[in-house]
């Protein structure tokens, strides 16, 4: 049953090595909601958490497709409704929409990506509880942090406090 008083424990590493370690060492003991905060990229940490998720890049498509059907929609309903010859060309030639077409496809997707992006991160985000954590002011300064949620299935306040203890520089409760 996961625990309404906790938003969990996060455990302060003074090196990335060590934090890599304790992120492999918490999937290979079962737990699956671990996220960890550095202040710089550490690429291991990316193979070890598996925080992949392709569900951004369909925002990208989704805008693509908006953005090409309202350009071609507009330039299509203008030239029906107010046509000019030009050229000897009909009223819908495809090819000479292609430009406004191709901008606001890449246009839209662009839009639609940033803002998909924003909303899958549930940003902007202006309170969290690992603000109210004061270990955590370290984090994009010079130290590593490794979170385990109180909602994983694994998660007990003294196993895991102790586990984690066993590595780190300092263990602290994050409060809901």
């Amino acid at each position: 049953m996961p625990d309404q008083q906790r938003y969990g424990l996060i455990a302060e590493y003074a090196n990335p090595e060590a934090l890599v370690r304790a992120a492999k060492d918490a999937r290979r003991l079962g737990y699956q909601r671990v996220e960890a905060y550095t202040p710089f990229a550490v690429e291991e940490l990316e193979g070890v958490l598996e925080h992949r998720s392709n569900r951004a890049y369909g925002f990208g498509v989704a805008g693509a497709v908006f953005g090409a059907l309202l350009g071609l929609g507009m330039q299509v309903y203008a030239n029906l409704s107010y046509p000019i010859m030009v050229g000897g060309l009909p009223s819908i030639a495809l090819q000479s929409f292609a430009t406004v077409t191709f901008l606001l496809m890449v246009g839209f997707a662009a839009l639609f990506s940033l803002l998909g992006l924003l909303w899958l991160c549930r940003l902007p985000l202006l309170n969290h509880p690992l603000h109210e954590v004061r270990a955590f002011e370290r984090a994009t300064d010079d130290r590593f942090m490794l979170l385990i949620h109180a909602d994983d299935p694994l998660f007990d306040m003294e196993d895991t406090s102790l586990w984690l203890a066993e590595t780190a520089v300092s263990v602290s409760e994050v409060p809901r």
